[in-house]
């Protein structure tokens, strides 16, 4: 909460945040709980405090139950608090805990559903049954990858010679029936646009072809997302389970609901291209796992176990830098810094060595957390310039891509619309009609290749003056945007050809 509103909003927040103005039952990329999550609230206020407290809320009720899920499973009081510490040991987490995302009312409806599925199999209670069916729909309204869950649930049941008994009884499709009536909203949304939402979704790895440097840039990205030790730790616990014999049924639930989970991510990864966080509510009970492994061998007091408390202790030092190496970089501009020591080592090794070529110069888009910073007040200066235009009650904005789009529309005016213009189909198609437009006049905002992408768009206008205004918006004395501001008149209701 301290630093909650410390930094502005990331790209995918401010994306989210105008979902949250567009309140619906779906959106291109995503269902809507993160938009209800944001829209209830900023009921307080539209300070970024107020858009970040619905996660810290979300996380901090989420690792509660996680104690409750270690303590339901393993009925041990160190699993359940030394599994909470070890999430807190992995750099993504910190962002999850505090970042609009969809994944923070997911990880609280999974961890929900976690929990009520160990209960229904275990006691066989009607409520239990009904929360699973509740939880599982509200994590499906969060992000599509909950329908994952079932399927892990369903491979751990078969799995169980146990639990099979189950698949003979009503309950567990009763508890499908009420999660499909909690996720029918947005099927009905999604069947009144075409599928739209399902058909971007299904898209990712689809259309690739298997590549080891995809898998490999995949396994990096887990491993700078989770610390590479406890990344490692936990597919070593996974081998430990399966080699185990007889599998403990907590250990079983533990690996039916986190490993197919990387294994599945993982997979697709080699064919498309995932982001490292996706996989993230595996950790969930693969934290129980690192924990639970960990402890019954340490206890051993065997060389084996001291080997495991080695690794624990590595992974927890590195864990902890790679954290604060991240707070540090969202308060202070410390890449460009680093990256332009390294860059003079390249240049002196590149005169000894042609063959290394070294780096190019830093620009401020190399340091990926200004992203963070200055959109507040490139929003007043391209507010200023909109008045300056003809008719500024018909002037639009528009970025290149629909990301820096939505950082710039959180801080304009809630009158100016703003879009992007590309071929590519995007949310901005739900909330811009180009052709509703037509004659309006433009500023397009545009940072990287300025002078490039000024050019594609200027077939969409009558006229367009090739001179742009300059912003500069510095963080703690270093450029963190240059940013051109194109002004573009009479607009012919288009958007960009292929």
């Amino acid at each position: 909460m301290a630093m909650a509103g410390g930094f502005g909003l990331g790209t995918d927040e401010s994306h989210y945040v105008l979902f949250s103005r567009h309140l619906a039952w779906g959106y291109f990329d995503h269902p809507p709980m993160v938009a209800f999550l944001a829209a209830l609230t900023t009921l307080a206020g539209d300070e970024v405090f107020f858009v970040r407290l619905g996660p810290i809320i979300c996380a901090a009720i989420t690792l509660t139950m996680l104690r409750f899920l270690a303590l339901a499973l393993y009925r041990d009081e160190r699993v359940a608090f030394w599994a909470m510490v070890l999430m807190l040991f992995m750099p993504y987490q910190h962002l999850q805990g505090v970042a609009l995302l969809p994944d923070a009312t997911l990880n609280l409806f999974w961890c929900g559903a976690l929990l009520a599925a160990w209960v229904a199999l275990r006691d066989g209670k009607w409520s239990a049954w009904v929360l699973l069916g509740l939880s599982t729909g509200g994590a499906l309204l969060s992000k599509y990858h909950a329908a994952l869950l079932p399927l892990c649930l369903l491979g751990y049941v078969l799995s169980s010679p146990g639990r099979r008994l189950w698949l003979g009884r009503i309950q567990p499709y009763a508890a499908g029936l009420i999660a499909l009536l909690v996720f029918l909203p947005n099927i009905v949304w999604n069947a009144r646009h075409d599928w739209v939402s399902y058909a971007f979704q299904l898209a990712h790895g689809s259309s690739g072809h298997f590549s080891l440097s995809k898998l490999l840039a995949v396994l990096g990205g887990q491993m700078g997302a989770w610390s590479p030790v406890i990344f490692g730790l936990l597919f070593a616990v996974f081998i430990s389970m399966v080699r185990e014999r007889p599998l403990r049924d907590s250990d079983r639930f533990v690996l039916w609901t986190s490993l197919p989970i990387f294994l599945f991510f993982c997979g697709i990864g080699t064919f498309g291209k995932i982001l490292p966080h996706w996989p993230a509510v595996g950790w969930w009970t693969g934290s129980l796992g690192v924990t639970a492994v960990t402890l019954r061998k340490a206890s051993k007091g065997d060389k084996p176990g001291t080997r495991w408390r080695r690794w624990c202790v590595t992974g927890a030092i590195i864990g902890f830098f790679m954290t604060g190496f991240l707070y540090l970089a969202l308060f202070n501009p410390v890449v460009g810094p680093l990256y332009s020591k390294a860059r003079d080592i390249s240049i002196s090794l590149n005169r000894h060595f042609p063959v290394i070529r070294p780096l190019e110069p830093f620009k401020s888009q190399n340091d990926i957390t200004n992203a963070l910073f200055g959109w507040e007040e490139i929003g007043k200066r391209v507010e200023q310039i909109r008045a300056e235009m003809p008719a500024p009650e018909k002037t639009f904005i528009f970025c290149h891509r629909f990301y820096p789009t939505s950082q710039l529309a959180v801080y304009l005016h809630p009158k100016t619309k703003a879009t992007t213009l590309r071929n590519k189909f995007n949310q901005y198609r739900f909330w811009f009609s180009a052709e509703d437009h037509r004659g309006w006049d433009a500023l397009f905002v545009v940072e990287d290749r300025a002078f490039e992408r000024s050019k594609r768009y200027r077939a969409l206008f009558q006229e367009m003056d090739p001179e742009p205004v300059k912003i500069e918006v510095f963080r703690k004395g270093q450029i963190a945007h240059m940013m051109s501001v194109f002004r573009y008149y009479d607009f012919k209701g288009t958007y960009e050809k292929k």
